[in-house]
């Protein structure tokens, strides 16, 4: 328990007692002052349980400018495909609503919670959920702690999603689907909480624990979230 960096007891909600809402989101760039959200992709947990059934999926019709060249070789999501798909002004508030007051998680989240705050700003929807975890972060937080020899032959400079879910014997399916990466940052957030769980030595893992260890923003290298 060496590497844990609140070793003392946290009081409040315990990490397993948590709904979680992992998503994902592709977009046509990276400014969410001016680019589409494109996709979202979204699997409900329970702690450390991913719900049976609770998924949510939709495709976006752009509603400004068309996606960045860049952005469709990526999620290879083309203005044609999209045309016909219904508009963020019906998909963002059917994704609110599935989110709940749930604590959002994802891969380097910074950037898609910035997408999700402008675009229901700009469409005068409730806020999203303040409170979120950045799967990344934990992951820079175990293994600057030396949490799990699984990801300490790992390189930083090459961690991706895809990556730390490869050393962590996850195989990797459809990416840059939305739906796809989040289930798959959901499953990873399944080994890092369970991890923490065993770094705890049998105490509860309380919530605001996590939350500290994957908070956005920290020292991390920026990644497209598309």
């Amino acid at each position: 328990m060496s590497w844990w960096p609140w070793s003392n007891r946290e009081s409040g909600r315990m990490a397993d007692e948590t709904a979680f809402v992992v998503f994902d989101l592709e977009t046509g760039g990276l400014d969410p002052s001016r680019d589409d959200i494109l996709s979202i992709g979204a699997v409900r947990m329970r702690g450390g349980r991913i719900e049976a059934g609770g998924a949510f999926s939709a495709l976006v019709r752009p509603a400004r400018a068309k996606p960045s060249t860049e952005s469709v070789r990526v999620h290879l999501l083309t203005p044609a495909q999209l045309a016909d798909q219904p508009p963020l002004a019906e998909a963002l508030p059917r994704f609110l609503d599935f989110c709940g007051d749930a604590v959002l998680v994802g891969w380097h989240v910074g950037l898609d919670m910035a997408f999700l705050k402008a675009w229901a700003k700009r469409l005068k929807l409730p806020k999203a959920p303040e409170r979120c975890l950045d799967v990344l972060g934990l992951y820079l937080s175990i293994r600057g702690g030396r949490g799990s020899q699984l990801l300490e032959e790992l390189p930083l400079k090459d961690a991706t999603l895809y990556s730390v879910a490869r050393a962590l014997g996850i195989p990797p399916r459809g990416a840059h689907d939305a739906l796809g990466d989040a289930y798959l940052t959901a499953q990873v957030l399944q080994r890092f909480l369970s991890i923490m769980r065993v770094s705890r030595q049998g105490e509860p893992l309380p919530l605001e624990t996590v939350l500290r260890l994957g908070a956005p923003g920290g020292a991390q290298a920026p990644q497209p979230a598309f």
